[in-house]
């Protein structure tokens, strides 16, 4: 790959990984919304719907973004190495400059927030499913 399709093809999966991870936050905080307010309101054939649901959902979520930022270390590296090069154009990048090590923990750190925060949000619908409201 040219130092430009590798640049373009790094930032493409960056924006990639970050529309993902912005969209299960929104499902995160839409699970959040409706617990609160309905939660106590529905039966255990409703929740346990709601939860399946909720779960296939964030589950694979979770599993597409581990996937992008798991790309996006890779090509990391892979842009560390070229930049090495001494006819190449990528000293620029971060990669580059940092050296690929700081990548690689990228995606697991990602999947251990986003397995927290699923996690935080099924403890929280139990939370609000046993809330005394008056």
């Amino acid at each position: 790959m040219s130092d430009y399709e590798l640049a373009s093809l790094f930032f493409t999966i960056m924006e990639a990984a970050q529309a993902t991870f912005a969209n299960f936050l929104a499902i995160i905080s839409g699970m959040i919304a409706v617990s609160y307010f309905f939660a106590h309101k529905l039966d255990r054939t409703l929740s346990a719907l709601l939860l399946v649901i909720f779960s296939l959902f964030s589950l694979g979520f979770i599993n597409e973004i581990f996937a992008a930022y798991s790309d996006f270390a890779r090509l990391g590296a892979q842009i560390s190495a070229q930049g090495q090069l001494p006819e190449t154009g990528l000293g620029w990048m971060g990669p580059v400059i940092s050296g690929a090590g700081g990548l690689a923990p990228v995606p697991w750190i990602i999947l251990s927030m986003t397995i927290a925060s699923y996690l935080a949000t099924i403890w929280f619908f139990f939370h609000a499913r046993g809330m005394k409201r008056d």
